[in-house]
């Protein structure tokens, strides 16, 4: 094994070297982490029917519901959003954690299930009862330049910072505020 420096083109998990020197600087740096905290914030735009667009910074999430509900199936659910962000967000820590650690990813993909405790409340059919997810379940299938041991406290540290993961898993209140535009 040499010595020699790491040029640009020496990337880990998709990270340049230069990228990984700056991410191991910031992340170091409580106050710039800490600048993370938010608040963050996404403005949803009703668009007909079912349709809706999300604007999180400068980006656009569209928004359907499937076609048995009349909709245009043309985009994810929101709870579908909601599944896959726990999982990118995971796979996010998971590369983070590796990559911070100098270990080689090959392969990472992250599933995520859930299944709703009671719709029938969302849809007016039921008084009572948890609408939304019970439990979720999250696998990842992950092929790395490490231990089984290693891997696995690198996966549940994962898990155990996800900012998403971790929202959902344990009560968020939820401040609700409505303004109502007269009608002329």
């Amino acid at each position: 094994m040499t010595d020699r420096v790491p040029s640009e083109n020496d990337a880990l998990n998709g990270i340049s070297a230069g990228h990984r020197a700056a991410l191991a600087a910031r992340i170091r740096d409580s106050d710039l982490v800490a600048r993370f905290s938010g608040p963050w914030t996404a403005q949803t735009q009703w668009r007909g029917g079912f349709r809706v667009d999300a604007r999180a910074r400068t980006h656009t999430v569209v928004f359907d519901e499937p076609a048995d509900l009349t909709a245009e199936d043309s985009a994810p659910t929101p709870h579908e959003y909601l599944l896959s962000a726990v999982g990118a967000c995971v796979t996010d820590g998971v590369v983070l954690h590796a990559t911070m650690a100098g270990i080689r990813i090959r392969r990472l993909s992250v599933t995520v299930t859930g299944t709703f405790e009671n719709i029938l409340r969302w849809a007016e059919l039921a008084d009572e009862g948890n609408p939304g997810f019970g439990t979720l379940e999250i696998s990842g299938d992950l092929d790395a330049d490490a231990d089984r041991d290693t891997l696995t406290a690198l996966w549940n540290r994962a898990i155990a910072g996800s900012p998403v993961a971790q929202t959902v898993s344990r009560p968020t209140s939820i401040v609700s505020r409505l303004t109502v535009t007269p009608q002329d």
